[in-house]
């Protein structure tokens, strides 16, 4: 970039240096409202059997996200869990971003942060396409998710899965050690990951956060409203170093 001198002659600036700083976002439920999604996932899969669905109440509880998981919930012969990867595959265009994170993640790039996505669940593609609606595809300079994993891998916790998938994604941008790391998420399995990679865990509430525990030493090192609030919160700290 050249830019004119008191002379009037044109001169090289230098672009802004990285700040050393490197923030790992979680995906669902932190930065991605899946609720839509998910609910018409489930009423589409009750139509499917002829049935129908409970209230979106019962649906985005997260004793019925429990069912699912532990392969107990059935909807007429379908196996629920047999079928959920469906909600990233096909219902990702139902998906937004919770509010104000879309601004917030903008500012942490333009004050030269490095950031990451990771998930333990599945849809990289799906996933840059959501994030290309926003304008945001190039802000992360890695997007990571369970199919990323070797074989061997595969059936990783969710906190192994993310530790697994962040490294990776950490020596692709170019972090290294002693430069400052976040990571922001929603479940113990964030937090407990942050741990491993040695990064300070920024809970937020969004999500399955209303259940990380807010007693220190017993959760994040900071619990905040959402991913907005959790990137505004680095930028302050970015700027005060």
């Amino acid at each position: 970039m050249t830019s004119p001198d008191t002379s009037g002659a044109r001169v090289s600036r230098a672009p802004a240096p990285l700040s050393p700083t490197t923030v790992v976002f979680d995906r669902d439920g932190t930065l991605l409202d899946f609720s839509d999604m998910f609910h018409r996932f489930i009423v589409d899969l009750h139509r499917t059997q002829g049935m129908v669905p409970p209230s979106r109440e019962v649906i985005l509880a997260y004793e019925y996200w429990q069912a699912i998981t532990s392969g107990r919930l059935r909807i007429g012969d379908a196996v629920v869990r047999d079928h959920v990867d469906d909600v990233v595959h096909r219902y990702m265009p139902h998906g937004r971003l919770f509010p104000g994170t879309a601004e917030a993640v903008r500012d942490l790039g333009a004050a030269g942060v490095r950031m990451v996505l990771v998930s333990s669940w599945v849809g990289a593609t799906a996933t840059g396409k959501l994030l290309e609606r926003y304008g945001l595809r190039d802000v992360f300079g890695a997007v990571l998710t369970r199919e990323e994993l070797a074989a061997d891998e595969a059936h990783a916790t969710d906190a192994a899965c993310k530790t697994l998938l962040a490294r990776r994604a950490l020596a692709e941008v170019g972090h290294r050690p002693g430069d400052a790391l976040y990571m922001v998420g929603d479940t113990p399995a964030d937090i407990a990951s942050a741990r491993t990679l040695g990064a300070r865990a920024i809970g937020v509430r969004t999500g399955n956060g209303g259940r990380l525990s807010s007693v220190p030493g017993a959760g994040p090192d900071l619990l905040v409203t959402g991913a907005a609030e959790a990137a505004a919160v680095i930028l302050r700290e970015v700027r005060a170093r």
